[in-house]
């Protein structure tokens, strides 16, 4: 398999399940705002829309980038290095999602 497919595989794969991390974070949050006014939350929510939008392209380009260097420096199996890769990206992309829950209900003035 060549270099490029490598990258396409892992990066699609975090880039769907990341997706799916940010969707369950914005359901999260809506729950977490529930008592808050109207304007408030979906401010809150756009800015962390945004922020783990922002996010995700450090996720991938980790995802795309590691399998290579696995594989080509360290000999590894193909398969292992793919999963390998996404699981650090996708873990870098839960802490960001978690972080921008925060950063979004905080900057929005709810305590």
């Amino acid at each position: 398999m060549s270099n490029k497919a490598i990258a396409r595989i892992s990066g699609l794969l975090t880039f769907f399940i990341l997706i799916a991390v940010a969707i369950l974070s914005v359901f999260a949050q809506i729950l977490l705002l529930n008592a808050v006014s109207e304007s408030q939350a979906f401010n809150a929510i756009t800015i962390s829309v945004i922020c783990q939008s922002v996010g995700l392209f450090p996720a991938i380009l980790l995802a795309r980038w590691l399998p290579n260097l696995m594989i080509t420096k360290m000999n590894m199996n193909t398969f292992l290095a793919i999963l390998i890769a996404v699981i650090a990206a996708i873990g870098l992309g839960t802490v960001i999602a978690f972080l921008a829950v925060i950063v979004g209900t905080l900057a929005v003035g709810v305590r």
